[in-house]
C-alpha cells in the first residue's frame, strides 16, 4: 500500500503542529492501543494531493480511529501533553467517540467498531472491533480508507484511491441503502462537494430500494413509529445538506436519482424546488423549514423529522393561511377588496411573518396581495395616537382604539391610491 510519512503529512497540512502525529501515536502506544489511524476527509485530500500537486488541502479537523477505548486514550493524551493543552469537548459512551481540542486543533477520536442492523433503518447495534472491520461498515469507497500511524501505510480495502482518481464514488454494499437510507442524502452531499459522480450501480440501488420501500414503516404511518433513519437522523442529514455551500447541486442530484422520494413525492417532482428554497433563504427562512413546507403534507413531515417548535409553528401558520386564501380564491370575494380590507383580513389570521413568506415562495395565486401587506401596508401606522385623542378630549375607552384603527386603515387606502 502507498506510504504516507507522518512528517510529510504535517508538511502538507500546515495547520498541524510539527510532531503532533508522532505524539498521538506515542500516547496510543503508552495506552496499549493496538492500532491508530487517520480517517475521513484528510485521507481523501492527501490522496488527491499525491495525484495533483496543485491541489489545496483545506483543513477542518483531524479524524482518528483507534483499536481501544477513547476515554482511556484521551486520559493518556492529557498525561503526555498536559491538561492545559487538551480541552475535552464531548464524550459519547454509546458510540465510543470523543471530541477534543489540542492546541486549537479539533480532533475527533472514535473506537473502531462494527455495526449490525437487525431492523433496517433503525440505529445499529455497535460492537468494538478492528480498524479494518470499521472501514468495512462505512458508507462509500472514498470514505473507507485510513492511514495507519505505526506503519505509515494506507489501508484501502475498496479501491477508494482509484475512485478518487476517477472522481467516481460507490456504496460499499448491495444493502447500504436498505440498512441506512440516510446514505442517499450523504451521497448527494459528497458528490456535490467533491464534484464526483456516483456509479450507475449506486443509482440503481437508490431507485430500486426506494421503489420497493422495504422498511416496516411507510410514509403516512404514525410518525412516532418511524425508524431513526427515516426521521430524526434523516432530518440531521438533510439539515447538514441544506447548510452546505453545495446544497443546490445536492438537491438537483437527489431529484435526478429519485432520492427525494425518501422525504416526499411532491419534493421529488417539484422542478422549482431549489428556486423556492433559495428565495426563502434570502428572506432569512431556514432552508429546512422551506423544504418541508413544499411537501404534500408539511405538518406531517415536520412532525416526522422532529423539527423544533418554532419551525412547526411557522409551518402550521402557513398551512392555516393557505386554507383561508384557498377559500377566498374559490369565492372570488377578494377582487373587490381594498387594501384596508386585506390588511384587516390578514392581521386577523395572526400568523408569523415567516409563514407569509413561505406561502409567497409557494407561489400562492394571491401572493401579490400577501407581498403588498407584508412589505408595505403592514408597516403603515395611524397618523393619530391615543395621546392625541385624549388631548382632544376623547374619554379613555375602546372608542380610542377603534378610531386609531379607522385612521390607520384610511391612510393605508390613501397611500395605495397615490
Amino acid at each position: 500500500m502507498e506510504l504516507f510519512d507522518k512528517s510529510k503529512i504535517e508538511q502538507e497540512i500546515r495547520e498541524l503542529p510539527d510532531g503532533i502525529l508522532t505524539t498521538l501515536l506515542d500516547a496510543a502506544v503508552s495506552a496499549n492501543i493496538n492500532s491508530i489511524a487517520i480517517v475521513g476527509g484528510i485521507v481523501r485530500d492527501l490522496i488527491t494531493k499525491s495525484k495533483n500537486k496543485d491541489y489545496e488541502i483545506i483543513f477542518n479537523d483531524l479524524d482518528l480511529i483507534i483499536e481501544g477505548e477513547t476515554s482511556i486514550y484521551v486520559k493518556e493524551l492529557q498525561k503526555v501533553l498536559g491538561p492545559k493543552r487538551i480541552k475535552v469537548i464531548r464524550n459519547n459512551t454509546t458510540y465510543k467517540t470523543s471530541e477534543i481540542i489540542i492546541n486549537g486543533i479539533k480532533v475527533d477520536i472514535a473506537s473502531a467498531r462494527e455495526e449490525a442492523y437487525p431492523i433496517p433503518g433503525e440505529n445499529p447495534i455497535v460492537e468494538s472491533s478492528t480498524i479494518k472491520n470499521d472501514l468495512i461498515r462505512r458508507d462509500f469507497n472514498i470514505n473507507s480508507m485510513a492511514i495507519e500511524l505505526k506503519s505509515n501505510k494506507l489501508i484501502d480495502l475498496f479501491s477508494g484511491s482509484d475512485a478518487i482518481y476517477n472522481k467516481k464514488m460507490d456504496f460499499l454494499h448491495e444493502s447500504s441503502v436498505l440498512e441506512d437510507p440516510t446514505r442517499i442524502i450523504r451521497a448527494s452531499r459528497y458528490s456535490a462537494k467533491l464534484d464526483f459522480s456516483i456509479s450507475n450501480q449506486a443509482i440503481r440501488q437508490i431507485r430500486d430500494t426506494l421503489n420497493r420501500w422495504p422498511w416496516n414503516w411507510h410514509i403516512g404511518d404514525n410518525t412516532d413509529l418511524a425508524p431513526s433513519a427515516l426521521s430524526i437522523r434523516l432530518k440531521m442529514e438533510v439539515e447538514l445538506l441544506l447548510k452546505s455551500k453545495y446544497w443546490k447541486d445536492s438537491l438537483k442530484k437527489l431529484q435526478d436519482w429519485g432520492g427525494l422520494k425518501i422525504l416526499d413525492s411532491n419534493l421529488q417532482s417539484d422542478q422549482r424546488l431549489i428556486e423556492k428554497i433559495f428565495i426563502a433563504k434570502k428572506s432569512n427562512i431556514e432552508a429546512l423549514t422551506a423544504l418541508v413546507y413544499e411537501s404534500k403534507n408539511p405538518i406531517y413531515l415536520a412532525k416526522r423529522l422532529h423539527l423544533d417548535q418554532q419551525q412547526k409553528e411557522i409551518i402550521e401558520g402557513a398551512c392555516q393561511l393557505n386554507k383561508y386564501l384557498e377559500h377566498l380564491t374559490d369565492s372570488a370575494l377578494y377582487k373587490k377588496w381594498s387594501p384596508s380590507k386585506w390588511t384587516s383580513f390578514l392581521e386577523e389570521i395572526n400568523a408569523n411573518e415567516s409563514s407569509f413568506i413561505l406561502e409567497i415562495c409557494k407561489e400562492n395565486p394571491l401572493k401579490e396581495y400577501l407581498k403588498s401587506w407584508l412589505y408595505n401596508w403592514k408597516h403603515i401606522e395611524s397618523p393619530i395616537k391615543g395621546d392625541d385623542l385624549l388631548a382632544k378630549g376623547w374619554p379613555p375607552g375602546p372608542a380610542i382604539g377603534i378610531e386609531i384603527k379607522r385612521q390607520r386603515m384610511k391612510l393605508i387606502d390613501e397611500k395605495h391610491l397615490l
